[in-house]
């Protein structure tokens, strides 16, 4: 029937009308209107629903020439034929004439074909939705790459080789054995994120050192969009007191990371591990299995128990044959039967077992040098940390040479660049950013373990601003997996007795994105303990390349810091620093001597980077860009672009249109974007890919909602005139798509044409579709003759009719 609408915009009462972001209503009648309000009764589910006057959702039911209805009086079923324009009765296939307002829509199916032929059409924005989604479905699988590009990394060949290598097993057992700094932790967050999205493996647990928990939280967040909880003493406490002191806590979390500290010291938490029956266990720092038997007794049964397993470990097989085989047992239990027979396919040069991978930094053309920059001291320092007292504080020699250095380091000066200061404690810190705040008057950046996660992305996003702040002063927390590679220059306000802790400073600037050489200033006194300690780091070459490999002799020199500090104290000892050198040295010489890397299988070479690099689609950025705010539009979100590369603001607010989508509660709100690099580099942000809640929801609304599944088209500048059907296909994972003209020929040539101007596809009004339909068939019986025909090219899963000028 022809609209009839009230004086203020809103439809009259007795109206028929659709919601259509909800069709599972069926068709209602308006009963009653207000002046902000309608009233509408379904019959279908026998609700009776009050919306707001302006509520784009609703819109009028129109019956259209071919669809059954349903004579409201009696309940019998006609088929209409035809009704005058604009007029307000129906004539019958069967030559009666009917009032509109007695006819009630016969139930509307939901199938596209059936929705096309009933012109229950959807606006020309969504059906190109609809095709921008289809594409992007297919241009996101990129090849196999698909599942590891929506992380927020930098992409680097190797570590999409090894992911990709590791997930073609089945049961993904897998040693990560690179060298430090090239990302190993990355690839096992690509290996794990595949396995869950292709739901391989669903309860996950990751077993780290205590220091490295928040990291691995913040990894898997921040950069893959997986939730995990941190299953520390206070939570499964209240997992104990929820549910009972006897409830398996790795039940209640299934996807959880806990420290190895906790696994160790209660036996009893590592056999409810084992009994939840993983599908994925992670460990880390897994040399700490090795050169600890208690460790390896508690992580064992639980490795051996897990479907699939990854193990990281920076000790390379040339480095402790014997601690890689161990691991090696745990990964392939039946590659050897003894480590006899290991150590004898070693000395045949026979294969490794295709479960390992070692990268080496030369494997992928090196990184810049690590260049040591000492400063020296002409007074011994009071203590390593300050104590507090500003005036104490400031004739410190360390404090004195910052201030001295911080004109020359910021903007415009003869060594601009941003520094990153670390130091122990954050009592230490706050007297240091107080101290270079006065003295520079400029604000100093800090990061540290009571800052909360947002606001630790806020101090590093406005450092790293060009005119931020020049200093941010961080405790251990910054050493703790946050990467800090645009950064100049390392500062070492105070040195750590733990060789292992420097080099994780120094790990934060040294990673695979860095362009610039990696400047690390330390202090060297003129005597004394830790003069000692700068000479012992010195020759043993810490400041000058990563001692990756060299755990166990570097777990000896830790102790014997540790021992020779506490006795310096008493001026009982002294450091014995070419003991130690003699040592590290020694056993650098024996990893260099062993030549095993070849005995790795397929490992990453230089020439394979290109191949992997052409995978990645160009324009992947750009067109989720398009999809996804064009969807947030058509959903009624508020979507504002913001400043920033490919950066939006959305929200499911609540003049939406839509009352759900899956995964993303209606309130909730991003900041993001859809740009790689400008993702890495500004970490508040969201990353707007696959993944994200909110790509991945829209995506499942696309697989499993109405919108864009039928439409009227039409197309201008093509060079030919015509009218036909367009058919989009299910076919694999992918889609297809065919035309066929009013005759029932099928036009390859116009799918091309619509599919490459899909752009610029623009709606047609119900009342200008009149297509000339050869033999008199009425355009219903038209619609589902051309459907079933396109079937044989596979379901079909939307369709519109369209029109060519030329």
């Amino acid at each position: 029937m022809a609209r009839v609408v009230a004086p203020n915009g809103a439809p009259r009462i007795g109206t028929k009308v659709l919601h259509k972001y909800n069709r599972d209503l069926g068709p209602g009648r308006v009963e009653d209107v207000a002046a902000r309000r309608i009233v509408v009764f379904f019959p279908r589910t026998g609700e009776r629903l009050t919306f707001g006057a302006g509520d784009a959702g609703l819109k009028p039911l129109e019956l259209s020439a071919g669809r059954d209805a349903r004579i409201e009086e009696t309940g019998e079923v006609v088929t209409l034929s035809s009704r005058e324009k604009g007029g307000t009765v129906w004539t019958t296939t069967d030559g009666r004439q009917i009032e509109d307002e007695m006819l009630w829509p016969a139930e509307i199916p939901q199938d596209p074909v059936e929705r096309l032929a009933g012109l229950d059409v959807d606006r020309a924005a969504a059906f190109r939705n609809r095709l921008d989604g289809l594409f992007l479905q297919r241009m996101r699988q990129a090849k196999g790459l698909g599942s590891f590009l929506g992380g927020r990394i930098a992409i680097h060949p190797h570590q999409l080789h090894v992911a990709e290598r590791a997930t073609a097993y089945e049961p993904v057992r897998w040693l990560l054995a690179d060298e430090v700094g090239l990302g190993k932790t990355i690839e096992a967050c690509l290996i794990l994120s595949r396995l869950v999205r292709t739901e391989r493996a669903d309860r996950i647990l990751v077993v780290v050192p205590s220091t490295l928990t928040v990291q691995w939280l913040g990894e898997l967040w921040r950069k893959f969009h997986q939730v995990f909880v941190l299953l520390d003493g206070k939570r499964r406490a209240d997992v104990a007191k929820d549910h009972g002191p006897e409830f398996n806590p790795f039940d209640a979390h299934r996807r959880s990371v806990i420290a190895l500290e906790d696994l160790v010291s209660e036996p009893g938490l590592a056999q409810k591990a084992l009994a939840a029956g993983l599908d994925l266990l992670v460990v880390d720092e897994t040399h700490r299995l090795v050169l600890d038997a208690e460790a390896e007794r508690a992580i064992a049964p639980i490795a051996r128990s897990a479907k699939h397993l990854l193990l990281l470990s920076a000790t390379p097989l040339e480095a402790d044959t014997s601690g890689f085989f161990r691991l090696l047992e745990l990964v392939r239990p039946d590659a050897y039967r003894s480590e006899k027979e290991f150590l004898a396919a070693l000395a045949e040069n026979q294969p490794l077992p295709p479960c390992t991978s070692a990268t080496r930094r030369v494997d992928i053309g090196g990184l810049p040098p690590r260049v040591p920059l000492p400063v020296e001291l002409e007074s011994v320092p009071a203590s390593q940390a300050l104590t507090g007292d500003e005036k104490v504080d400031a004739a410190d020699p360390r404090v004195a040479w910052l201030v001295s250095k911080a004109k020359s380091f910021a903007p415009g000066g003869s060594e601009e660049g941003k520094t990153l200061v670390f130091c122990h404690d954050l009592p230490t810190l706050q007297a240091l950013k107080a101290l270079l705040e006065r003295e520079t008057r400029k604000r100093v950046a800090v990061f540290h373990e009571e800052l909360s996660p947002d606001r630790r992305d806020l101090e590093v996003a406005e450092f790293r601003r060009p005119k931020g702040p020049t200093f941010l002063v961080s405790t251990e927390c910054g050493g703790e997996g946050r990467n800090f590679e645009f950064c100049r220059r390392l500062v070492l306000f105070d040195l750590p007795l733990d060789p292992a802790q420097v080099e994780q400073r120094i790990g934060r600037l040294d990673r695979i994105s860095r362009k610039e050489r990696v400047e690390i200033v330390y202090f060297r006194p003129p005597s004394g303990f830790y003069r000692d300690l700068v000479e012992l780091y010195e020759r043993i070459g810490l400041f000058r390349e990563p001692l990756g490999g060299l755990e166990r002799s570097l777990a000896n020199v830790e102790a014997a810091i540790r021992k020779a500090e506490k006795a310096s104290a008493r001026g009982l000892s002294e450091l014995p620093v070419a003991a130690l050198v003699t040592e590290v040295r020694g056993a650098a010489q024996v990893r260099q001597r062993a030549a095993y890397h070849h005995l790795h299988s397929e490992g990453f070479r230089a020439d394979l980077a290109s191949g992997i690099l052409t995978r990645v689609p160009a324009g992947l950025d750009a067109a989720m860009e398009r999809f996804v705010t064009a969807a947030c539009e058509l959903f009624g979100f508020d979507v504002t672009e913001k400043k920033g590369i490919r950066t939006w603001y959305l929200e499911f607010g609540g003049d939406a249109l839509l009352e759900h989508l899956p995964g993303v509660p209606g309130g909730t709100r991003y900041l993001g974007t859809f740009d790689r690099e400008e993702a890495v580099l500004r970490e508040e942000l969201d990353f707007f890919a696959s993944g994200h809640p909110l790509v991945e929801g829209i995506f499942q609304e696309l697989e499993d909602g109405p919108r864009g599944r039928a439409a009227l088209l039409k197309l201008e500048k093509t060079g030919v005139d015509g009218e036909g059907v367009l058919f989009l296909h299910r076919r694999d994972e992918a889609f297809a798509a065919s035309a066929i003209d009013l005759a029932g020929q099928p036009r390859p040539e116009w799918a091309e044409l619509l599919m490459r101007g899909r752009t610029n596809l623009r709606g047609l009004p119900i009342e200008d579709w009149s297509p000339e339909i050869p033999r008199g068939r009425g355009w219903a019986t038209t619609v589902r003759a051309l459907a079933a025909r396109a079937e044989r090219n596979g379901p079909i899963l939307a369709a519109a009719g369209f029109r060519l000028l030329r």
